[in-house]
């Protein structure tokens, strides 16, 4: 009986322990497979050349800008308002925000996440335990944020944003 209680409650500690290490687990979503590194690369640049400006939030102006059909694109400068013009020149794009004026939630935060990115301190995002280079990431951008859904819905936005750049 000692025996089979020691051993619950070893498992019992591991678990918490493995659940208390991933405590910002719910705080974003790898969607590599989906979106991947190549993928986010290839839509910032369209938006780059094909979109214009247009500011969206009270951190940048004239953020780089693409209307999509039912949503609308920006990219936020990588080291944040430190190039609050988004000037291209001064630094490159790490996110990509879709806003749905039409669904709930409005908002969804597209992070990539560069090789050296992790270790540079002029990039602003302060970087969650459990990111890694080389990938992208859902972001839970607001406390009432329900990941599963955004997740589920992003589907419907990557496969516009496709469709639109192998459209042109």
């Amino acid at each position: 009986m000692k025996k089979s209680l020691g051993i619950f409650l070893l498992i019992t500690i591991f678990c918490w322990n493995c659940q208390k290490n991933n405590e910002y687990s719910d705080e974003f979503r790898d969607i590599s497979k989906s979106f991947s590194y190549s993928d986010f690369e290839n839509t910032k640049t369209f938006i780059l050349e094909n979109g214009d400006r247009q500011t969206y939030c009270n951190l940048y102006l004239d953020n780089p800008h693409y209307s999509f059909e039912g949503f609308e694109t920006y990219l936020n400068p990588e080291i944040g308002q430190k190039n609050m013009l988004c000037d291209p020149e001064v630094s490159d794009f790490n996110e990509i925000v879709i806003r749905d004026l039409f669904r709930d939630p409005q908002y969804y935060h597209i992070l990539i996440v560069r090789r050296g990115d992790l270790k540079n301190k002029d990039i602003s995002f302060n970087f969650l335990k459990g990111m890694k280079e080389g990938k992208v990431f859902l972001l839970k951008y607001y406390e009432e944020d329900d990941l599963d859904l955004m997740e589920s819905n992003l589907d419907d936005y990557l496969e516009l944003i496709n469709n639109e750049i192998n459209s042109h």
